[in-house]
């Protein structure tokens, strides 16, 4: 736990990614983080990230499980777990509360659209890690 009362676990490690425009629906497997370029060069379009995980053992009542995507992404959408679309948080774009949705072990999804010849200011892609945070309420 760290000063703010908000314990940090990586969502590091092997993602299941479907390309931009891919033909087939056969998802690769990548260790993340990796920007947009290292992994489809300049091409442009959404790919789709998906992860799987546990839930956080000895979770309590009054803690909230918030899972925070790095900003410069791309744009950001359809973010789902074990298949409910959940909307960000009001504060933060980036952060979204799956508390109510978890079960013992759960799907993590989402797309991400970028075009890294006319997005130059940013990396594109799972370029840092995403957070599984656990907040005090």
């Amino acid at each position: 736990m760290n000063d703010t009362g908000v314990h940090r676990i990586r969502l590091k490690g092997p993602w299941q990614v479907l390309p931009p425009n891919a033909n087939d629906q056969e998802f690769e497997r990548h260790s993340m983080p990796q920007d947009w370029r290292k992994l489809f060069g300049e091409t442009a379009g959404t790919a789709i990230f998906r992860r799987n995980f546990h839930t956080p053992s000895r979770l309590e009542s009054h803690e909230r499980v918030i899972i925070h995507v790095p900003a410069g992404v791309g744009e950001l959408m359809n973010f789902k777990i074990n298949d409910i679309e959940i909307s960000s948080s009001s504060e933060d774009p980036l952060n979204f509360d799956v508390t109510e949705h978890l079960q013992d072990f759960n799907l993590l999804q989402f797309s991400l659209t970028f075009d890294p010849v006319t997005q130059t200011d940013i990396p594109g892609g799972l370029w840092e890690t995403v957070f599984l945070e656990i907040h005090q309420a």
